[in-house]
């Protein structure tokens, strides 16, 4: 089985590190910037309390390489899949599947539409930090769901499992990306905050924040209609049930027990901190449209959109203390 990976974020690091290291056959395909330093120095993944470097993999900028590659893995972020939807349209092999590892509930469909291809979703309920080009940390284990399809995926999760990455396979995948989006709905807030995963759950004011955050979503995503499924490690519903009954004791205890390493920090504000555009039009901006759709509104998540937007345009880490920041989301 040849695989390649489109886009060594932090996402696309882990799988296709994993991956390379077990001894499959791995394509990557990555910015310039990126290509002359794995190919100097190899590519890093702190994972489980272990170090390792993987030398002399196949990276390109080329979409050419994927060609003859049965499975594509798409870990761009959501703003790049439309134009690379229609740059692969040229190379893709008609038989090759594509599988998008990306935040949102939009692309697979996106990708289908253009390119032509069997694209299958997939979510990603691990955290990896972008330490710098060539180098990322998994600061929370977890697993990839993946929907089922005629296809015959054993191959493929056998190799994820060789790779120690879990994968378990689902029948419908539209309610797990939609319990992941209410999910990643908190991301934004610690972007804002600047604080890490740790330090968000210990604030009883940015828990508060997370807590109304989710809850608006759950509200709108369950008023359009739409089932949430139950993640696996983490559910939102069962998430904001925690931060509001217990205390920040017990749930920094819990954080360390379920692997949260005490550096990690979500995607939004890596994204920030590197002066790149977000995803947020495509995480909180979907309850926003979602909700104007059924003639609600989403006064929360309208102004968290507003602030990273304006973080984006000044080209700065706009770091809100969480006290402010609620008043500022008019939480009380």
């Amino acid at each position: 089985m040849k695989y390649a990976v489109i886009g060594i974020g932090a996402v696309g690091s882990i799988v296709g590190g994993l991956l390379a290291k077990s001894g499959e056959d791995v394509t990557f395909i990555a910015k310039p910037y990126q290509i002359d330093v794995i190919e100097k120095n190899g590519l890093k993944i702190i994972y489980r309390n272990s170090t390792f470097t993987i030398k002399d993999i196949k990276i390109l900028k080329d979409l050419k390489a994927i060609k003859d590659v049965d499975i594509v893995f798409i870990c761009v972020k959501s703003q790049d899949t439309k134009q690379l939807a229609y740059d692969l349209k040229n190379f893709i092999n008609k038989s090759t599947l594509v599988v998008s590892l990306q935040n949102g509930v939009r692309n697979a469909k996106l990708l289908r539409d253009i390119i032509g291809n069997e694209v299958l979703s997939g979510v990603v309920l691990f955290n990896a930090l972008y330490e710098k080009p060539g180098e990322v940390t998994l600061t929370i284990n977890g697993r990839i769901l993946l929907e089922k399809n005629k296809r015959d995926l054993d191959i493929l999760v056998k190799s994820f499992h060789k790779a120690g990455l879990k994968i378990t396979l689902v029948d419908k995948i539209d309610g797990y990306l939609w319990s992941k989006l209410i999910l990643n709905l908190q991301i934004a807030i610690t972007a804002l905050t600047g604080q890490t995963i740790r330090q968000s759950i210990a604030n009883n004011d940015t828990r508060g924040i997370i807590v109304a955050t989710i809850a608006e979503g759950i509200d709108i995503v369950q008023k359009s209609n739409i089932k949430l499924e139950v993640l696996p490690e983490i559910d939102p519903i069962k998430l904001i049930k925690r931060f509001s009954c217990y205390g920040s004791f017990v749930l920094i205890i819990g954080s360390h027990l379920i692997g949260i390493k005490k550096d990690a920090r979500n995607s939004m504000w890596q994204s920030l901190y590197q002066r790149k555009k977000t995803e947020i039009d495509f995480i909180n901006g979907e309850i926003i449209t979602l909700a104007k759709n059924h003639n609600m509104l989403a006064p929360i998540n309208q102004k968290i959109v507003e602030l990273i937007k304006k973080a984006e345009q000044q080209n700065q880490l706009k770091t809100y203390d969480p006290h402010e920041l609620k008043k500022l989301l008019k939480i009380f």
